[in-house]
């Protein structure tokens, strides 16, 4: 089966075994015929033979039964010389007990077995081609009883039997062989759009179908054209599909690299307020040693910040050697977030209980209060307060913003607290809902916590829980 799967090409495998079918059938069907056939010829011989016995039993049943055997055989003689049809070989006659009591014809042929040939009645023995047919002389009902019995010469019937055997077998081959061919031909042709379509299938780039063309069609029928229709609208429909994906794709891409460089502006912007402050401050009381000193200090850590920011943004990742959270750079956020603070007129107020080096990335930490922080400051009116107090509770950093500001809108605030989704043009303005993308993705990255109490008028809450040696 492998062998003949692997010969027939798959597109003919149907239709040659729909022929093979067909030839079976065919045949089978023949020979069902040719055993009924024989089976009735057979019917025939038994009655021939014993409408040829009636006629000789009213001749020698007397004889017979008074065991006269010469007159038996005499009578068998005669009925031998008057032979038309199919001729006798022999004829034999059987006393009551099963014993034999004349015989006429050929004495090369044995007498039958009387008691097994009444049983059957008629028999062919194809050895000799002969037909052995019986006939009781007494009464069938009674058992054993006299009885006669002929050996009918059936080699002409038998021979003409075979020749017609023959015969139907050649034709019947021929016809089968002719069927199996036309149903071959006619599924080969009701399967050629299958394969037309199954070909063309197979040629095709992965996820861009090519649309039949007009003359693959060709002189096929209405549902033919049907399919092939249905095809080309499917395979329109994919190549929409991915023309529409791809420009998707495109915008998205664009859309990305449109976030990506609005918030690295966004979080250079953050710093450079306070690196502003530092040069000032040196301008002002520069000759002042303890100012000059932590101005500058400030200037080289808001600058080490800056080439962080823009460096974890084109690599997209951020650098796995970070320089650890130390006190300074929760005193240093004071002066980064002064100038905003000043600008709106708010006070700051802080307090900083922490170990000079915490298990935290600074620039990542950094980032996430100075968001919060200038949120804080632009959401409080002037004449307000904005604090930060920053401790360690066992395995976390905690920080706590409050600011008195109207509160925070509830989609942001929800997705502050939750890290959800924010639909586009909601959270308040743009660099206020950029800040906040630029929190929920740090407090991602540190597998930090936000809560958010708000009570609106009076100002917002927010408390900011990271486990210790979490790393961005």
């Amino acid at each position: 089966m492998i062998g003949l799967k692997t010969l027939v090409p798959p597109s003919l495998q149907l239709p040659a075994l729909a022929a093979a079918m067909v030839f079976v059938v065919a045949v089978g069907s023949t020979q069902v015929a040719l055993q009924v056939m024989n089976s009735r010829q057979t019917d025939q011989l038994r009655q021939i033979g014993q409408v040829y016995l009636d006629g000789l039993a009213a001749s020698v049943r007397p004889y017979v039964e008074a065991g006269d055997a010469v007159e038996v055989e005499r009578r068998f003689a005669q009925a031998l010389a008057e032979q038309h049809g199919i001729p006798e070989q022999a004829l034999f006659a059987f006393g009551g007990d099963g014993g034999l009591i004349a015989r006429a014809g050929d004495p090369r042929i044995e007498p039958p077995d009387m008691a097994a040939l009444m049983r059957l009645g008629f028999r062919i023995d194809p050895v000799g081609d002969i037909g052995w047919a019986s006939r009781p002389l007494g009464d069938p009902g009674a058992g054993a009883g006299p009885g006669i019995a002929a050996a009918l010469d059936l080699s002409e019937v038998i021979a003409a039997r075979d020749r017609l055997l023959w015969a139907v077998i050649l034709m019947d081959f021929v016809i089968a062989c002719l069927c199996g061919i036309l149903a071959f031909a006619i599924l080969q042709r009701l399967s050629r759009p299958l394969r037309t379509l199954v070909d063309h299938l197979g040629s095709q780039p992965l996820g861009e179908p090519e649309p039949l063309p007009a003359a693959a069609a060709g002189s096929a029928g209405p549902e033919t054209r049907r399919l092939f229709d249905a095809y080309n609208r499917l395979a329109e429909g994919v190549r929409d599909r991915e023309r529409l994906i791809r420009a998707l794709a495109d915008r998205e891409q664009a859309a990305a690299l449109g976030r990506m460089a609005a918030t690295m502006a966004h979080e250079v912007r953050n710093p450079l307020g306070g690196l502003a402050t530092a040069v000032s401050t040196l301008r002002r009381f520069g000759d002042d040693r303890q100012v000059r000193d932590e101005a500058l200090g400030l200037l080289d850590r808001g600058i080490g910040t800056i080439d962080r920011i823009v460096t974890g943004t084109l690599d997209l990742y951020r650098p796995p050697e970070d320089r650890r959270l130390g006190r300074e750079d929760l005193e240093d956020l004071r002066h980064l977030v002064a100038p905003e603070a000043v600008r709106r007129g708010v006070a700051l107020e802080w307090r900083v209980e922490v170990p000079d080096n915490v298990d935290l990335g600074a620039v990542e930490v950094r980032q996430l209060l100075l968001n919060l922080l200038l949120n804080a400051c632009a959401a409080t009116p002037a004449g307000g307060r904005v604090s930060l107090a920053a401790r360690t509770e066992g395995p976390d950093l905690v920080c706590d913003i409050v600011d008195q500001g109207p509160g925070l809108d509830r989609s942001v605030a929800s997705r502050l607290a939750g890290g959800g989704a924010d639909r586009p043009g909601t959270g308040g303005n743009g660099g206020r809902r950029l800040g906040i993308d630029v929190v929920v993705a740090l407090l991602g990255s540190l597998d930090g916590r936000a809560t958010v109490i708000d009570a609106p008028g009076r100002g917002t809450s927010i408390r900011i829980a990271i486990p210790l040696g979490a790393k961005a």
